[in-house]
Parts: structure tokens; C-alpha cells; sequence
């Protein structure tokens, strides 16, 4: 799973750097109104996650493996003036789950976490009025993460969390784009009560289309 990450992480970032070198020699192709003007947008995103290992604490510790799951979002959000109308603030809600690895070392372990994402995210593009534009972004919001591992533990817990990532998009006309995005996501402190604290931290590749109205 990591040397999977590894490697999607790694295309990731070379999609970032590559969108910044092919949109700066671009000085003609702009878009009419896209990334121009101020404006309302809803996306759709859907995509790979790769959660982390977690240490999980009941009477003794024991790590948690998981399979590679999904995790889809749904966001509307507004392009404001600043920064040359460069920056996008948005609403998200997202959903993700991963199955409990069977080969994670503990005997006959399955189960499931999910996780139930709310975040307020902000979007910076480097470029503007490009068919190919890489952007930032960064987010700040409430996860409530549902861990059910048989015979193991059992946590529904709601904490604060956060997510940094980077991606392209590729803007099909002056209000369809496509974003291929990179994001790393975690909480804030462990979650759970008592004896029983599990990590949660997740590292998700998207697919998304957007609608700017």
C-alpha cells in the first residue's frame, strides 16, 4: 500500500509541475469567462484513498491495515476577487471507506472505517485564463470517523480535522473542468474513548468535474 502511495503520490506532484511549465508560455489562450470573473460553481469528485496504518489501543496496541478504498465529495463554492480573482473558497461534504486488511496481523480481523467529512476549503490557481491550471488548496473542518473491527473495537467519534493538497484542472469550455487533485487528510488528535484511540489519516487521489455558472 505504501509503495503504491509512493508512486501515485510522485505522478502527482510531476502533473503539478508539468501543468505550471506547459500554462506559463501560454499568453494567448484565454478562456472568456472561467477564470476571469467572480462566480458561483458546484464539483463532483470521486476517487482513490489510501488510508494509513493505524495504531489502535485496547488493553494492548495493535496495528490496523486496510485495503485501498473510495472516497467521494460533493462541494459548492464561490470565486472571489482576490489575489487577481485567483482564489476559490468552497463547502465540501465527503465520504470514505476502507475494508480492514485480512492480512493486517491480527487473526481473523475484518470490518470497515468510514469517515464523514465536512470542511470549509480554500483553492489558489497560479494561473488564470490557461486550458491547464495547477492549483493549491487547504481546508479546515469536523471528520466523524465509524471504525468497526470485529472482536476489536468499535469507535464513532466526530474531531476536528484538516487537508492540504495540490492538482491540475482542465478546462473543457468557459464553465465544464475537469480537476485531478492530490489530498492529505488527517484529524487533529486520535479519536475514540476511553482505551481505544485509533488514528485516522488518509491520503486520497480525485477525479472531479466542475460546473462554474
Amino acid at each position: 500500500m505504501k509503495r503504491i502511495f509512493a508512486v501515485v503520490f510522485s505522478l502527482m506532484m510531476l502533473l503539478v509541475l508539468s501543468g505550471v511549465s506547459l500554462a506559463e508560455p501560454v499568453k494567448k489562450q484565454h478562456l472568456k469567462k472561467s477564470e476571469l470573473t467572480e462566480g458561483l460553481y458546484v464539483s463532483l469528485q470521486g476517487g482513490a484513498a489510501f488510508l494509513t496504518d493505524s495504531d489502535v489501543t485496547r488493553n494492548r496496541t495493535a496495528g490496523i491495515e486496510t485495503d485501498l478504498g473510495g472516497a467521494i465529495g460533493v462541494a459548492a463554492g464561490y470565486r472571489i476577487g482576490a489575489l487577481d480573482k485567483r482564489v476559490r473558497v468552497e463547502g465540501e461534504v465527503g465520504y470514505q471507506k476502507n475494508c480492514v486488511d485480512d492480512d493486517s496481523g491480527l487473526r481473523e480481523l475484518t470490518g470497515d472505517i468510514k469517515a464523514y467529512s465536512f470542511l470549509v476549503n480554500g483553492y489558489f490557481d497560479f494561473v488564470k485564463g490557461k486550458k491547464i491550471v495547477p492549483f493549491i488548496t487547504a481546508g479546515i473542518g469536523v471528520a466523524k470517523v465509524d471504525a468497526d473491527v470485529n472482536r476489536f473495537t468499535h469507535v464513532d467519534d466526530t474531531g476536528l480535522a484538516y487537508q492540504i493538497g495540490a492538482g491540475i484542472a482542465y478546462h473543457i469550455s468557459d464553465n465544464w473542468h475537469i480537476d485531478l487533485k492530490y489530498r492529505h487528510f488527517d484529524t487533529f488528535s486520535d479519536l475514540g474513548g476511553g482505551n481505544t484511540n485509533p488514528e485516522f489519516t488518509t491520503n486520497n487521489v480525485f477525479l472531479g468535474l466542475r460546473y462554474r455558472f
